[in-house]
Order: structure tokens, then C-alpha cells, then sequence
């Protein structure tokens, strides 16, 4: 447990490392701003428990604003998301298959990559609407809020593959 511990916070360490100075360094326009640092929610086991995870989410998200003059934002979108995840996967996920598949989280091998990929998708997406809703944080930008989300949701998994290719996590 504590050799797994130590694994996930390398994880958090290297995706952090790569939102900080990588993606955060890039201008990909005015309207898409990726955030694959939440890949580590996406990763997280079904072993571990509920309140971990959504510490360690809050806790991302805390040391992400503090480094990106975004008050709270990161904290509370990788709550949501966190959260999202665990409802989705008592709901709709049977973690008896995916265990008796050998894998300890969601993967592409699960069900295939389409299912994967509108897992991922989805609350990648609901991670950025809660985060743009609080930085755009007005009626009138309700548009811009929903057209830099998809944008963002899409460049946001295209990293996510990325680094998953990269680093191949189990």
C-alpha cells in the first residue's frame, strides 16, 4: 500500500510538473487552456477510499491555485470532479468486472477506447465548466464559458493520451 502511496504521488508530482512548466508555458490560443494535471483523478483505484481521493483532489487543485493566481478555481472543480467520479463509478461502473479484468481503475482495455474516451470526456468536461463558470463568473459570458470548455475538454484529453503514452501508468 504505502509502495502504491508513494507511486500516485510521484504521479501528481510529474503531472503537476507538467501543468506547471509545460502546458501552463504553451499559448494555445485564446480559447483553449488544457488541464491534464486531473488525469491523476482518473487514475485514482477503486481501492482507495472516497475521502482520499477527494482530499488529494481538493489538495491538487489548492497547490494549483496557489502557483496560478486563480483563487479557489482549481480547488473546487477537482472536488467536483472528484466527487462526479466516485458517484459515477458506484453508479454506473461494476467494479467487480473491471477487477476481474486485472485493471484497478478505468481504462481503455475495460470496455474499449469509446468508452474510455466518453468516460474521460464527460467529467473532463464537467471539471471544465465548473472552472470557467468561476473564472468568466457572469451571465453574459455564458457562451464563452460553454465554447472554452469543449475546446479545452478536447485539448485537455489529447494531453491526457499523451502523457498516458508517455508514462503508462498501469
Amino acid at each position: 500500500m504505502a509502495v502504491e502511496l508513494l507511486r500516485y504521488l510521484a504521479g501528481a508530482f510529474l503531472l503537476l510538473f507538467f501543468q506547471f512548466f509545460l502546458v501552463q508555458e504553451i499559448n494555445f490560443g485564446t480559447w483553449i487552456k488544457p488541464m491534464p494535471y486531473i488525469y491523476l483523478i482518473f487514475i485514482f483505484p477503486f481501492s482507495f477510499n472516497r475521502f482520499a481521493v477527494l482530499g488529494t483532489a481538493f489538495l491538487m487543485g489548492a497547490v494549483l491555485d496557489a502557483f496560478s493566481n486563480t483563487p479557489g478555481h482549481h480547488a473546487a472543480a477537482c472536488t467536483v470532479l472528484a466527487f462526479a467520479r466516485i458517484h459515477t463509478d458506484t453508479q454506473l461502473v461494476d467494479r467487480d468486472a473491471v477487477q476481474l479484468q486485472g485493471y484497478h481503475n478505468i481504462q481503455p482495455g475495460f470496455k474499449g477506447f469509446t468508452y474510455f474516451a466518453v468516460y474521460t470526456t464527460l467529467l473532463t468536461l464537467l471539471h471544465h465548466l465548473v472552472f470557467f463558470s468561476f473564472m468568466y463568473f457572469k451571465i453574459s459570458a455564458f457562451f464563452l464559458i460553454i465554447l472554452v470548455s469543449l475546446l479545452s475538454t478536447l485539448a485537455t484529453f489529447a494531453l491526457m493520451m499523451l502523457y498516458r503514452v508517455i508514462v503508462k501508468p498501469r
